[in-house]
């Protein structure tokens, strides 16, 4: 390899860097994963048509998103009430000094607990958990009370739905 295809590659292997630090993400790349966060089944060549690149083209793109870390991964999106859950319950919890492992861990080992985050401000923790009823609801926060204090609120409706973020 010459001393000219080298630095082209390194400020090639350069660009692709900065544009994955900065999600410089093209116009293609934001429209694959639009159609595929809508549809994470479409097949490659119905993506590819409606991308309007070839399948070999789209397959190499969403290769390098899953390789950057932009895919994570694909999975189903299941009703929770449709499987006899028919509660959401949103679960703010601030840990007892000396208590934040074992409140983590207390968390980690509900099986309701579908989604933990760490947050800023009076909490340091905000939950949430699918529950059969009031009772199980109970259950779930006994579980976590031991460790600090909780504070709960029941979901009435979700106008917003996980939805992708403006690329």
């Amino acid at each position: 390899m010459s001393l000219t295809e080298m630095n082209q590659r390194s400020k090639d292997n350069a660009r692709s860097h900065l544009r994955s630090e900065n999600s410089g993400l093209d116009r293609m790349d934001a429209a694959i994963l639009r159609e595929l966060c809508a549809d994470a089944r479409i097949p490659r060549a119905e993506l590819s048509r409606r991308v309007g690149l070839s399948a070999p083209s789209v397959a190499d793109r969403v290769r390098r998103l899953e390789d950057l870390g932009i895919i994570m991964g694909y999975g189903a999106r299941i009703d929770p009430a449709r499987l006899g859950y028919g509660l959401t319950v949103l679960i703010r919890a601030r840990p007892l000094p000396g208590e934040m492992q074992n409140m983590i861990e207390a968390i980690q080992k509900t099986s309701q607990i579908v989604a933990c985050d760490r947050v800023s401000g009076e909490d340091c923790f905000v939950a949430r958990a699918h529950v059969r009823d009031v009772a199980e609801m109970e259950a779930v926060i006994d579980r976590i009370v031991p460790f600090g204090a909780t504070n709960s609120s029941i979901v009435q409706s979700s106008p917003v739905q996980e939805r992708l973020v403006e690329l």
